[in-house]
């Protein structure tokens, strides 16, 4: 669909991330945690009323900026809308145990989107933005209607009768910090995206370098989903410990592995010629590879971090993770504006390896500080290939 058209999208996404981040302020993760305590409907009003409450925020605040000129506000508002409800859904969905409702909610809202852009090609129409923004309001509608239809007798089996300001103060105190350092980190990846915006002009050459560079974070991104399989096997492992330090061996282990298995992949992602890239994304994508170079660094560096974040989540040190983000975010923005001001794409790919590593180096002196481990613990040894092995077998499937 060519740079502008990428860039237009990841820049859409982004604030549809945003208005779902926040809605979750009083749902998100915290949901999963409260549906089986609280009444379902007072829960189901709240999270819908917040959708739609952050939908009109959204649409408010970034009015005449931030957004192709070509999308009105009302698309905007409904986008966002679906957004938030598609995602206070999946986490009630998973709050009363249905994964596998909450994975076909996620598997609809991809696939029509993609079927339609498909049968759009078929026709003869050209895949533009608004193709792109028609296919995935419908995509979302169908996951929504799906979700929503799941979610049907939700009062059954829930005997808490909680009122809303209970259900209130207890949605902020136990999501309140997850979600503050989810909406940190992810502003912390994708704050470059308003900064090339900003600095960058006509507009569409502007989204022409966010396409771009939006490009060169999705290749070097794909390696960390081995990190993120090991990581759902190592949270369930140390959540159900009672022992801190067996949970803390596990991790550092599976800090070692991702390592390991993250720089084999980038090693290749900075190995192939940018001709590749070019076939794969377009002619105007070549200067993905020398992103993906600049990158590298910090994307080891947030695979061992992903380690290091699930550990604390699985002992309950929340606040760690989220001040990680905060200060990942700060330097962000401390070294990315001028960074990206006379750098522009390469300047913000250096920006995001520069933090992604700071951000690593503070979670493991947290762990330094309070469990006395040291670089050494870093190093690979023999014991560590049998808990590999164990992982291995699990997530193999």
């Amino acid at each position: 669909m060519g740079a502008e058209n990428k860039g237009e999208i990841s820049v859409l996404v982004l604030n549809l991330s945003i208005a779902a981040i926040f809605s979750g302020l009083f749902g998100g993760p915290s949901l999963v945690y409260l549906i089986p305590r609280y009444a379902f409907r007072v829960l189901f009003i709240l999270n819908y009323a917040w959708s739609a409450i952050t939908a009109v925020l959204l649409v408010s605040l970034i009015s005449g900026g931030l957004i192709p000129s070509t999308l009105g506000g009302m698309d905007l508002f409904i986008l966002a809308l679906l957004e938030s409800l598609v995602g206070a859904n999946t986490m009630m969905l998973l709050g009363r145990e249905r994964v596998k409702d909450h994975n076909l909610t996620q598997i609809i809202k991809v696939l029509l989107t993609v079927i339609l852009l498909l049968v759009m090609r078929s026709m003869g129409e050209v895949l533009n933005f608004e193709a792109f923004v028609s296919s995935y309001r419908i995509g979302l509608f169908g996951a929504f209607l799906f979700s929503l239809f799941q979610l049907r007798g939700g009062n059954r089996g829930s005997h808490a009768t909680g009122s809303i300001y209970e259900t209130i103060r207890s949605a902020l105190r136990y999501g309140s910090w997850v979600q503050v350092g989810n909406i940190a980190q992810l502003f912390n990846y994708r704050l470059s995206f308003f900064f090339l915006e900003f600095l960058i002009h006509p507009p569409e050459k502007a989204f022409i370098r966010i396409g771009i560079y939006s490009a060169s974070l999705q290749v070097a991104e794909a390696v960390w989903q081995f990190a993120r399989s090991v990581s759902t096997v190592q949270y369930a492992k140390v959540s159900n410990l009672s022992n801190k330090e067996e949970g803390l061996s596990i991790s550092l282990t599976l800090t070692k592995v991702n390592a390991v298995v993250t720089t084999i992949g980038v090693a290749i992602l900075c190995l192939l010629p940018s001709s590749v890239y070019e076939q794969i994304f377009g002619l105007e994508f070549g200067e993905v590879r020398s992103h993906v170079i600049f990158l590298a660094p910090g994307v080891i560096a947030l695979s061992m971090s992903n380690a290091f974040s699930h550990f604390f989540a699985g002992v309950g040190s929340h606040r760690i993770n989220a001040f990680s983000s905060i200060i990942g975010l700060t330097l962000t923005i401390v070294i990315g504006y001028p960074s990206i001001q006379y750098y522009g794409t390469a300047g913000a790919a250096l920006t995001a390896s520069v933090v992604y590593m700071l951000q690593t180096w503070y979670q493991f002196h947290m762990l330094k500080r309070d469990h006395s481990i040291g670089l050494s613990d870093l190093l690979i040894r023999k014991a560590d290939l049998v808990l590999v092995k164990e992982v291995w077998r699990k997530i193999k499937p």
